[in-house]
């Protein structure tokens, strides 16, 4: 009778961590599922359900993929499969899925892990299951153990750029600055955006983290840190206009600021022709996601280029109001490309009224000064 007993105290404690073992990949299976149907049937509302509540930034983020690839892929292919899950914690499951789906008659696949949280309202998408380097202000989450002192050298030049940027603009992030970093350049564009061009190394959005292509991308120390500084540019001038910049001006900042905001990390510029690539106009109208790499090259450097000449003419304290004038604009909760017009109006508007310079007259006098750079 001793003996039954025993036997069955010990047996029945372990059917029960089978029977929940069984439990727990029945619903990281089925949220999978509901994932997979909320992108086919293009329902925002179930999509953002099985999205952990408590990370309003992979929220955002997350809400920005899913109106990408709802466009961009073709209806109906989206697919995202449960490969396994394991106990990753308390609460926790470390699943792997593949994800994939068709364009332009081609199917893409990439795998990579999620971190499942059990919530109040059930199993949850909680983002990759990051490492982490914390900070008061910086919070770098990266995807492989080998890239930790990547990490260390990314949070080390966010610090001294965020500290720069205090200085001398006398601006302060609202909140603290989170930085994603991914081994796999395909599943950091997977995790941006399914359009992204593959050229892409770096993002940054209003309400979400900034990130970055790790690995072998960077052998140069210093140009992960202007990498960084370039991304991180995006935020400062994101929050200081209220997200109203045109995309030529916020490109112009990125690019200069990467080079001339910390001491050490100037970097020698190419030989440049004094008659731009495109005009003003033309500027404007350009999506840069869909240039191929070379073009985008040219965009980045002619966007330094006029940036680096307003900011000579006109000085620090008018970038600043100019900035200023722009928040006063109501923020449009949409992706870059959908707004480009809006804010290319919004920025000529308060250009004139800060500057008193017409998009026309502003052009001329940039070519004049491009012209007596190189002749000096």
């Amino acid at each position: 009778m001793v003996f039954l007993l025993l036997v069955t105290a010990v047996m029945i404690p372990a059917a029960t961590a089978a029977d929940q073992g069984v439990s727990a990949v029945t619903a990281a299976s089925r949220l999978i599922q509901q994932k997979q149907e909320a992108v086919n049937r293009k329902d925002r509302a179930a999509f953002l359900a099985v999205l952990n509540p408590a990370d309003p930034i992979y929220i955002k983020e997350q809400s920005r993929w899913f109106e990408d690839a709802v466009r961009w892929i073709e209806p109906g292919s989206y697919r995202l499969r449960l490969i396994s899950a394991i106990p990753a914690g308390e609460h926790q499951l470390r699943a792997w899925v593949e994800q994939s789906y068709c364009k332009d008659g081609s199917r893409h696949r990439v795998r990579f892990p999620l971190l499942l949280q059990e919530t109040e309202t059930g199993l949850k998408d909680s983002d990759y299951p990051f490492y982490h380097l914390t900070h008061d202000d910086v919070l770098v989450r990266f995807t492989d153990e080998s890239q930790r002192e990547q990490a260390v050298i990314i949070q080390e030049a966010a610090i001294k750029a965020l500290a720069e940027f205090r200085r001398q603009l006398g601006w302060k992030p609202e909140g603290r600055v989170e930085i994603k970093i991914y081994r796999e350049p395909e599943v950091f564009r997977h995790s941006v955006k399914l359009s992204l061009p593959r050229w892409a190394g770096g993002w940054f959005e209003s309400g979400q983290s900034i990130k970055l292509v790790g690995a072998d991308s960077y052998p140069d120390r210093r140009l992960l840190s202007s990498t960084v500084i370039h991304e991180l540019t995006h935020r400062m001038v994101s929050e200081q206009s209220g997200d109203n910049a045109a995309y030529w001006l916020q490109e112009g900042a990125a690019e200069y600021y990467q080079s001339h905001l910390v001491p050490g990390l100037r970097q020698k510029r190419e030989r440049e022709s004094n008659r731009p690539r495109w005009t003003l106009r033309q500027l404007e109208g350009i999506d840069l996601e869909s240039l191929p790499s070379d073009d985008a090259a040219d965009y980045y450097r002619q966007c330094e280029q006029l940036f680096r000449f307003m900011r000579e003419r006109f000085g620090q304290t008018t970038m600043q109001r100019l900035w200023i004038s722009l928040e006063l604009y109501p923020t449009i909760d949409r992706d870059g490309a959908d707004k480009l017009k809006i804010l290319n109006k919004r920025t000529r508007e308060a250009l004139k009224k800060v500057t008193g310079y017409r998009l026309e007259q502003l052009e001329r006098e940039w070519l004049d000064w491009m012209k007596k750079e190189k002749s000096d």
